[in-house]
């Protein structure tokens, strides 16, 4: 197994409800190991398998929860 790290740049948490959900989002995508969202910074940073997930699914599923994600990293 694999791991990639992925950092996201999102707008749209403006509380700690909104990072807890962008938390919850991506912990519950298969083949994420760990998340970490910092919504001061409106940041995500991810580690997951891209064998079992591609980073397009990351992306949508905070799309889709209803934040934009304005740019992401790989590292």
């Amino acid at each position: 197994m694999g791991s990639e790290n992925l950092i996201l740049r999102i707008e749209g948490i403006r509380s700690e409800d909104d990072r807890m959900e962008v938390k919850r989002v991506l912990e519950d995508i298969n083949g994420v190991s760990w998340v970490c969202v910092d919504g001061t910074a409106g940041t995500a940073v991810v580690i997951f398998d891209p064998d079992e997930t591609p980073q397009d699914e990351l992306i949508n599923a905070v799309m889709e929860a209803g934040y934009t994600v304005k740019r992401f990293f790989n590292s």
